[in-house]
């Protein structure tokens, strides 16, 4: 079973910052929980280039930067997730990070789901 802990506030931008440069790289894909039970995921996977904390008075939003590696162009997308109230982290059975989980102030779950080191695959 893998454990989930939860980022307090006051740690988010380091957190997020580290858990970047940590996870650099890795191919990474969106799913997305809204209330009410609908959901919705991302049918590929991008490399992680970075993630970031931006905060506008007590407004907090999170950028994460992917690479599409699959041209040569090697595209950025940049996702902005807004009213965020909630930064977690789930382990894989290694102990390796395997999902960053973003709460907004919508109660939408937003989980970074990275490829796996156990197995390879995402």
């Amino acid at each position: 079973m893998s454990e989930i802990v939860q980022i307090e506030p006051a740690n988010w931008a380091e957190f997020l910052r580290e858990f970047a440069a940590r996870n650099n790289n890795r191919r990474a894909r969106f799913d997305v929980y809204r209330r009410g039970g609908a959901t919705e995921a991302e049918a590929r996977e991008e490399h992680l280039e970075d993630i970031r904390l931006k905060t506008d008075g007590n407004q907090r939003s999170v950028e994460v930067i992917r690479i599409d590696r699959t041209n040569s162009t090697a595209e950025k997308t940049r996702d902005v997730i807004t009213g965020v109230r909630g930064v977690a982290v789930q382990y894989d059975t290694d102990g390796s990070e395997n999902v960053l989980e973003i709460t907004d102030d919508q109660n939408t779950l937003i989980s970074l789901h990275f490829e796996s080191r156990v197995d390879g695959a995402s």
